[in-house]
């Protein structure tokens, strides 16, 4: 309703100097301002996000039950440039990793030409399509731009809802009116597709401020900082899967150790995979190409971030390190229990996709 709208558009901008990101961007100098994240635990800022026509409607595009993969308010003020086309999936990112995830775009302004419209590529998304979806980890091509059907104007207004396939190309020319341009532009996946680089670690305070009904659409929440991550290596080539450990000074344990955010990441944190393909060339000498989320257990620090990686092509046997082992599925969770991932990893009802680090941006299809 136009109440609605009004009460939330007047909460983003009266919020920004305290919650915006970038930090070193002051309203209102022309640029994107951003609140996102925890941020939804602020009063009045919940709602949306699970407002029920919304979720509905993401449910069933999605075919299944939902997570809320990116909480963002977002506004530009006057004289921003906009933006140019471009598609969100984004493997190095916990908000555009998963395979079955979309946006839902709710305008908080009219966004026309005096505002600055969103124009979007009917059908674009299928230039992404799975390559293969009996894939034991689904992969997509590189989207040729040349073929984009030509950008065309939804004509969105304020309080209008535009659900949007994650891989679907679109571009938001600046305006030219004197006034903010603001909007939700939240994105969910669906259960059985998490994000490829993590989730965003959501606290219990964000959690708490959702509705009792509204609580299942946060995946677990973190309240420790993510403080170690570690890959779970497969080697399925002597015909029966085994795992790798590295044996050191501490005991037993997966490949990895203390991980760190990489530069550059925004205010979309929480993926650990530049970190820990460092750590995983360091200790056994091997390059990872891509990794996938598995899942974040508790350690006596912190949160440890899991990932796995499996491929055809990898021979564990051709690895000259000396202080690895390889276990069985059932060796592992002996050795390791949960902090194994081994349970979770094989799970056959999950869709996973390929992660990358944010430094392979211009290579994440190849």
């Amino acid at each position: 309703s136009k109440s609605e709208t009004d009460e939330l558009r007047k909460k983003i901008q009266a919020n920004l100097g305290q919650l915006s990101y970038p930090a070193t961007l002051k309203y209102p100098t022309p640029g994107k301002y951003t609140i996102s994240g925890n941020s939804l635990a602020e009063p009045g800022f919940a709602p949306i996000a699970e407002h029920p026509t919304v979720v509905e409607a993401v449910e069933i595009l999605l075919g299944e039950p939902a997570h809320l993969t990116a909480y963002v308010a977002y506004l530009r003020s006057p004289g921003d440039k906009g933006s140019g086309a471009h598609s969100d999936y984004k493997r190095w990112r916990p908000v555009g990793s998963s395979m079955n995830w979309l946006f839902t775009i709710i305008p908080l302004t009219d966004f026309n030409d005096d505002y600055g419209p969103l124009l979007v590529s009917p059908g674009s998304h299928l230039l992404s399509d799975v390559i293969d979806r009996d894939a034991r980890i689904w992969d997509v091509p590189r989207p040729d731009a040349k073929q984009l059907a030509d950008f065309v104007d939804p004509e969105l207004q304020a309080g209008d809802v535009l659900l949007m396939h994650g891989h679907t190309w679109h571009k938001a020319p600046g305006g030219t009116g004197s006034e903010d341009r603001v909007g939700i532009f939240n994105k969910y996946c669906g259960v059985s597709a998490p994000p490829a680089a993590g989730y965003y670690p959501y606290t219990s305070r964000a959690v708490e401020a959702m509705s009792d009904g509204g609580q299942r659409l946060i995946p677990r929440p973190i309240d420790q900082p993510i403080q170690s991550t570690r890959l779970l290596i497969e080697d399925g080539s002597s015909g029966e899967s085994r795992y790798m450990v590295v044996n050191g000074q501490d005991g037993t344990a997966l490949p990895g150790g203390e991980g760190w955010e990489e530069e550059d990441v925004g205010w979309d944190v929480g993926a650990r995979i530049g970190s820990l393909q460092g750590l995983v060339k360091e200790q056994i000498g091997i390059e990872i190409p891509w990794m996938t989320y598995i899942g974040d257990v508790e350690e006596d620090s912190g949160a440890c971030r899991l990932y796995g990686f499996v491929d055809d092509q990898f021979d564990g046997g051709a690895i000259e390190t000396k202080n690895i082992d390889w276990l069985t599925g059932d060796a592992m969770v002996d050795a390791l229990g949960t902090a194994s991932g081994v349970q979770e990893w094989e799970r056959s009802d999950l869709i996973r996709g390929m992660g990358k680090a944010i430094g392979q941006r211009k290579s994440q299809f190849e």
